[in-house]
Formats: structure tokens, sequence, C-alpha cells
């Protein structure tokens, strides 16, 4: 028997052909109206927490890029997003290696902490992960790692909530303080013109050192705070919002196409192929994995929502359905169109099912039959 929470395509349309078709088509109208608005906000919350979330990323890659003191001093740099996404280990966020002194460091960064516990947990999980896959990440970044460090990166203003917790766990026994791996914690304060920073004051440590890294120069560098400039790196990140990710390839292909001077809302889709499997836009080391499955997102989702349609005639080519003569305003419409119609399609499903619930629970007698 088809349970209350249920509802299938087949339930719905048979609902449709009946007689209660009509009422029900305007149930699901009424419904669509109330949520629209609420469903348009968490959109925009979404979005933009995925881009204070990428905007950490960002400032924890450009600190160990090629022009970072950390990396010409020291020798540290980025390698990678994400390690071990392509095995759909949800896992840390950056890679940054040393190759003279075979350390990594694993960086998981955390643009709200609403839940400190669940954080902390989590990312004790992830150092599990880690470590049980420590020989499928030498291979992958073909050299050794004999050291390993992990690291929490927060806003500065969350900074003593989520030390707090960390500190009542360790004082409690629930995390051993004299274990080997430690969670570090790493700030950044984007009122001093993006400043990130080693957070040294865990009084649940015995020892100033437990809260530092095992490099001491590394440690001074991060402990005075490194400015870091707009150095850009990664166009898009493997988890990054669907959103970003398109207005990346979308901007991407118009740029070419002007260049080029070919008709800006034409493209392939192995052009979309080759910017998402590129290491210079998706810095992973699974970059063509990872960046297949980026490109044929894109692609799927884009026919779905109605904002591409496949030119006749021309095989693996696809014109954008959007208004627009310049770069800057098909960009603009892209984004207003993605918005409205992922919401739109989200609204319909979320009002089809509540209406059929609706009337399932004032008509019972009718949901006796058996479903799939």
């Amino acid at each position: 028997m088809i349970g209350v929470g249920d509802c299938s395509e087949d339930e719905l349309n048979q609902l449709l052909a009946s007689r209660a078709g009509k009422s029900i088509k305007i149930r699901i109208k009424e419904i669509e109206q109330e949520l629209q608005e609420e469903e348009m906000k968490n959109f925009t919350k979404q979005v933009e927490r995925s881009g204070y979330h990428d905007t950490l990323v960002d400032i924890c890659v450009s600190a160990f890029g090629p022009e970072s003191k950390c990396y010409s001093d020291l020798g540290y740099v980025f390698v990678s997003c994400e390690p071990l996404l392509e095995l759909g280990v949800k896992n840390f966020d950056v890679l940054i290696y040393n190759q003279r002194t075979k350390h990594t460091i694993f960086v998981q960064c955390k643009s709200s902490i609403s839940n400190p516990g669940k954080d902390i947990s989590d990312s004790y999980e992830a150092i599990e992960k880690v470590i049980n896959n420590k020989t499928y990440l030498e291979e992958k970044l073909g050299d050794e790692i004999r050291t390993i460090e992990f690291v929490i990166c927060i806003p500065a203003e969350k900074t003593d909530r989520l030390v707090r917790e960390l500190e009542r766990r360790e004082n409690s026994g629930e995390i051993d303080k004299n274990a080997e791996q430690l969670l570090l914690v790493w700030q950044v304060n984007k009122f001093e013109g993006q400043i990130l920073q080693l957070f040294t004051r865990i009084n649940s440590r015995d020892k100033p050192f437990k809260s530092q890294h095992t490099d001491n120069k590394l440690t001074k560098i991060l402990a005075d705070g490194i400015k870091v400039e707009s150095e850009v790196l990664v166009k898009t990140y493997p988890s990054s919002h669907p959103l970003k990710q398109g207005v990346k390839i979308v901007a991407d292909i118009l740029v070419k196409n002007k260049i080029r001077d070919i008709p800006l809302t034409e493209f392939s889709n192995e052009s979309v192929e080759l910017f998402c499997q590129s290491p210079t836009n998706i810095a992973h080391y699974a970059y063509e994995t990872i960046g297949k499955n980026i490109s044929d997102h894109f692609l799927g989702e884009s026919k779905a929502l109605g904002l591409i349609e496949a030119i006749e005639g021309r095989e693996g080519w696809f014109r954008f359905k959007i208004e627009g003569k310049t770069i800057k305003t098909i960009l603009s419409n892209y984004q207003k169109s993605y918005q409205k119609n992922f919401v739109s399609r989200l609204v319909k499903e979320k009002a089809e099912k509540k209406a059929v619930q609706e009337y399932r629970k004032n008509y019972p007698e009718l949901f006796t039959f058996q479903g799939k």
C-alpha cells in the first residue's frame, strides 16, 4: 500500500485524470504561489552559503599558491581541492604538500559554525578516512607522504565558539588530547584585508606546540598572519553550487566566442568538457573524472531547465536560450533564468506532492491500491 508520505508520478496522473483532476490542478497552483517566495529565498541563501565557503577555500589556496611566501620560502604548495571526492568520500577541501619534507596538510573550510560539536566530529571522521586512504593518496600524488596535519579553517568571529567545544571535548576525554593527530585551527579575518592566521590558544592542550604546526617556520608565518592577495588559481570547485559552476562555464564560452568572432551563444559539448577537464580550472588530481561529472551535469541541467537547445543538423552543438547581445547581459540573464527555472521546478514538485497528500488525507478510501 502506498504510504501517506509517498507520491508517485503514476498516482498524480491518475488523480489528474479523475473527476477530482480540476480541483487538484487548482490546488497545485495555490500551493505553488504559497511556496514561491520562500523557495526563492532558500535558493538565494544556498548560493550565498556556497559563495562564503568558496571564499574561504580561495583564501587557503591562494596562501599556498606559486606567488606565496609559504611556497617560495618553505616549499608548501596547494596540490588539490577536495581530495578523495572521486571515491565518493566527502572529505577535506584543500590538500597542501611539501615535496622536500613529504609533509601534507589537509584543510576543511567551514563558513559557519551552527553546530560546533558536529563540525568537530565530522573533521575527525574525515581524518580517519584520509589515514585509511594514505596509500591511495600517495599514488595520486606520485610521491611519499611521511607526515600529515589536519586543519579546520573558519571565519575569525566563529573561532571562540569552535575552540570552546574543542576544549570541552578534549578535557572530557571525548577526544584524546595526547593523540598524534590533533585538529589545528586557522582563522580568517575578513576585516583586515583577508588575513589567514593560525589560532594557537587552545588551553586544553598542556603544551603550546600541540596547537601549532610541526614546522616552526610555517607556524611563525601563520601566527603572524598572511595577508592573502587576489591570486585566483582555480575557476571553480567540484562542490561549488551548480549555478556558480555554470556561470564560470558560460563566461568561458562567451569570452572565447567573442575572441574567435563567432556567435556568442553557440557552443559544443566538447568546449564544455575541455573547460571542466582542465587542471587549471578544476584543480583536482582526478580532474578528468571530476570534470566529466561537472560537464555532464551542466549540459543535463541546462537542458532540463530550458536554458539551452540543440542546434539542428550540428551534432553535439547547442545554443543558449538566453536573451542578450553582450557577455555581461547574457551572463546576468543566465543567472536570473537559472534561478527562476530551478525554483519553479522545485516548487511544482513540492506542490504536486503536497496536493496529493492532502487528497489522500481527505479521501483515504481511494488510496488502498498497491503502488510501485
